[in-house]
């Protein structure tokens, strides 16, 4: 089925975060042609683009910006953004000169790259630069990983009327981010990196929709994750339309082409945000919060109890989570998550599967716990955590465990977290030889492609190991990548909310460039053929 979508029926995107041309220290399956940053414009139906070249951040901006105009002619879609620097090295251009540069160009925005480029953001150091883009009302692009939340309240409480948009900023920032766009009404956010459950709704509410932007990071992230956020949201229709392009179109008076796209029938519903029916959707790796709880980890983790979440799950179409509640992994009360996952489970018992944690620092008896909650509690797979217990998952503390685990044809939940690649890997060669029956999940293998390459060898040598894809990071191609590399078997989607929003994740997969039928595995197939081997009667 492809369904062809006008920009009628559905929202306007312009990106405000991307990037085209040649970068420095890239994989050698990264995107990075214009043409192909274009070409995924359309095929996830982004109208226009703001883009800076890639050279500008990891070469010079001057070369960067000199190389830009020929990449702005290889499509309409496309809208220049210079880099810029403070002239006081005498390697670029003064400010006064660098407004008539950007007036002859028609450069409506500028990025800096402070951190990479090695210069202050202190007014001595940027000051006249800053007073004559505030002067000529151009905003200032900035990536969060170039600027201390210090240094942004400097700029903006010395400029004003500088149009400031924060781009990539992490989840769970929020308690450093607020008080900044509390203070100061032209501090614009994007949604590439800001992934926090409900973030969306949660800005909406403080602030409206005008200070919030779509911004994909490509060709670095997906498109479609981002773009996800924002057709799913629980917000008034207008209110998505100013997000996904109008806010942008505004402040730079410039309105990109028509969007025209085609879809599957999965990308489709995802683009009208509907709830995903063409597959069976279910989530391998989730995790909850208590009832009245609102923190995890000390981050702020809205809407992650049980009801939340499955009023959400439902809004998208997930049909089933398997979880492991925030208490018994970060939280380091294992008992009582072991609980709350039952307690969920007791109240929508045909959408909730669980994953026991067992934590051998306050269990005396693994074998006795691990008999408790798989064999009397049913819980279908396991989570062993080395950053909660720092106990080897090798260690033969956990040989009951995985023992018990193989009979019963479990499957296993392992974070690579805090441990060092190779050792990761080493650990789940043993334990994928030794526990044959065992389906050992590789956590966020869809993170990077460098970590696809290292995971991939691990998932062709073991018909028990499968790849679980969960990042923030969502790479533009990586599931491709992975699905050339192990096939599309041995993947696993899954959200890791509400520790992050599931709708990044979901629109990662939507948009990924794969058939149909790969995407039927990817999504649910795959975890139902696990689930179904388990036996715990």
């Amino acid at each position: 089925m492809s369904n062809h979508l006008l920009e009628t029926d559905l929202l306007t995107y312009f990106d405000c975060n991307a990037c085209v041309g040649q970068y420095g220290y890239k994989h050698h399956r990264q995107v990075w042609r214009t043409e192909d940053v274009v070409s995924e414009m359309e095929r996830c139906g982004i109208a226009g683009a703001i883009v800076h070249h890639g050279l500008s951040r990891t070469h010079a901006p001057d070369y960067g910006n000199r190389r830009l105009a020929a990449e702005l002619g290889k499509s309409p879609r496309l809208f220049g953004c210079w880099a810029v620097l403070p002239d006081h090295a005498t390697d670029f251009a003064s400010p006064a000169e660098l407004m008539e540069a950007l007036r002859e160009h028609d450069i409506r925005a500028v990025t800096m790259f402070p951190r990479t480029h090695q210069f202050e953001l202190d007014n001595r150091t940027v000051g006249a630069l800053l007073t004559e883009l505030e002067r000529a009302q151009i905003p200032l692009f900035i990536q969060s990983d170039e600027i201390s939340f210090a240094q942004l309240d400097g700029i903006l409480d010395r400029h004003p009327h500088l149009s400031v948009l924060l781009l990539g900023c992490y989840w769970g920032q929020e308690r450093r981010l607020f008080p900044l766009m509390d203070a100061y009404p032209r501090l614009g956010i994007d949604l590439s990196g800001l992934q926090s459950n409900r973030i969306i709704e949660t800005l909406y509410q403080r602030y409206g929709a005008e200070r919030i932007f779509y911004g994909s990071g490509m060709p670095y992230k997906s498109p479609g994750a981002a773009r996800a956020m924002i057709d799913y949201a629980d917000i008034p229709y207008r209110a998505k339309q100013l997000i996904a392009g109008e806010n942008l179109s505004k402040l730079l008076g410039i309105k990109p082409p028509t969007a025209v796209f085609q879809a599957d029938a999965i990308t489709f519903q995802a683009a009208k945000g509907i709830a995903i029916d063409a597959v069976n959707v279910l989530d391998s790796h989730t995790h909850l919060i208590e009832d009245g709880g609102r923190t995890g980890s000390g981050l702020p983790m809205l809407g992650g109890d049980i009801d939340a979440m499955m009023a959400m799950y439902r809004r998208l179409g997930i049909r089933s989570m398997s979880i492991a509640p925030w208490a018994g992994i970060n939280g380091g009360d294992a008992a009582a998550g072991n609980m709350i996952a039952e307690q969920a489970r007791s109240r929508f018992p045909q959408e909730v599967n669980c994953y026991a944690v067992i934590d051998p620092n306050y269990t005396r008896d693994v074998a006795a716990e691990a008999r408790k909650w798989h064999l009397e509690k049913q819980f279908t797979g396991m989570k062993p955590y080395y950053y909660l217990s720092h106990t080897a998952y090798t260690d033969p503390v956990y040989k009951p465990w995985w023992e018990l685990a193989n009979e019963r044809h479990l499957y296993a939940l392992v974070d690579p977290a805090l441990i060092a690649d190779q050792q990761y890997v080493e650990w789940i060669d043993e334990l994928a030889t030794c526990y044959p029956q065992v389906q050992i999940f590789m956590d966020h293998a869809g993170r990077s492609f460098e970590i696809a390459d290292l995971y991939a060898e691990v998932a062709l040598r073991h018909d028990n190991v499968t790849l679980q894809l969960t990042y923030t990071s969502v790479p533009l191609g990586v599931i491709e990548y992975l699905t050339e590399q192990v096939g599309a078997r041995k993947i696993l989607f899954g959200t890791d909310s509400p520790m992050r929003d599931p709708r990044p994740q979901l629109g990662w997969l939507a948009y990924a460039n794969l058939s149909l039928e790969d995407k039927r595995q990817l999504f649910g197939d795959n975890f139902r053929r696990i689930l179904q081997r388990c036996k715990l009667k």
